[in-house]
Order: C-alpha cells, then sequence, then structure tokens
C-alpha cells in the first residue's frame, strides 16, 4: 500500500470540496418556490370527513414546485395532546405565486389568489405525534382554495357526497 505525500491529500480535499460545493449554487433559483409559510389564526376553522366543525390553530403553505403547494389547517384533535390535520395539494391558478421562499423560510407574496385543488388528506396524530391509523386521501375533481384580504378559504367535494372545507384569517 502506498502512502500519498499531504500536498495530494489536500489537493483531493479542496477537489471534492468545490465538486460538493458547486450544486449549491443553484439553489437560489429552486428557493424561490420551495419551503413553508406558518401561522397561527385565532379564526380558524375546517369541516373534515365526518361533517363535524373543528377549530384550527395553524396554518402551514408547503411550496412543493413553482406551480404546487399544500395548504394544511392543524388543530386539536379529540384525546388531549392529539391534532388532526386536513391538507390540500393545489395547483396555482394565479399568475403571481401565493409564496415567496428564500432559504426554506416563506412569506405570503399575494393578497389575492387562487388555485384548483388536486387531492386532500386528513390525518389523526396522537400526543406523541405518531399517526393514530393510516391518513385518508383521495384526488378531487372539483375543488378550489383562495386568498382574499387576509383570509384563505378551500372547498373540496368528498367521495361520498358533500365538501370538506376549511377556513382562517391569515
Amino acid at each position: 500500500m502506498r502512502v500519498q505525500p499531504i500536498h495530494q491529500h489536500a489537493a483531493l480535499g479542496c477537489a471534492l470540496l468545490l465538486g460538493l460545493s458547486s450544486p449549491l449554487s443553484a439553489q437560489p433559483q429552486i428557493e424561490s418556490f420551495s419551503g413553508r409559510y406558518q401561522t397561527k389564526s385565532s379564526n380558524c376553522r375546517f369541516l373534515p370527513l365526518n361533517g363535524q366543525k373543528r377549530g384550527c390553530r395553524f396554518i402551514q403553505i408547503d411550496g412543493r414546485t413553482p406551480a404546487v403547494i399544500s395548504i394544511r389547517f392543524i388543530g386539536a384533535g379529540d384525546q388531549p395532546g392529539s391534532s388532526q390535520r386536513l391538507t390540500f395539494v393545489v395547483s396555482e391558478l394565479s399568475t403571481t405565486p401565493v409564496l415567496n421562499c428564500s432559504r426554506g423560510k416563506c412569506q405570503l407574496k399575494t393578497a389575492n389568489w387562487q388555485g384548483r385543488i388536486n387531492s386532500v388528506s386528513e390525518a389523526n396524530y396522537d400526543a406523541n405525534g405518531l399517526a393514530e391509523e393510516l391518513p385518508k386521501a383521495w384526488a378531487v375533481s372539483l375543488g378550489n382554495c383562495s386568498v382574499r384580504t387576509g383570509r384563505i378559504l378551500c372547498r373540496a367535494d368528498r367521495p361520498a357526497g358533500g365538501q370538506v372545507s376549511a377556513e382562517a384569517q391569515l
């Protein structure tokens, strides 16, 4: 086994470092839509599959691609410390994206926005953050989300008829 001189190890280390850092230069382009906006709302409620209105406290909007976001409404579950989440996956219809992201943190970019709901999921978590059962999810043929004057509203058809919905003050 031959041992390389220390200057060759240093040169190899520099080459690896430069090679690994170059993909990071493309990151700002990705970050313009990728990340999460989260806010508390004192005026938030959602109507899940069971048809029983629930209060919610947090709204999360995640940038997935330049044209697809997820909007999650998070409220208390049935047991102390548990939570219930209703998530809408939305294709943006507005020409102005709803989020402006940098390094994974996002701000709302526009006061008026709308999108078409592609799918909805509902999940329940216990006090330890573990899923209580498999999430329920379904594709949506008719549904939309909108932001108007600081208020977000999402409505989608349920598989067995009726609607799931959520609304909150941002």
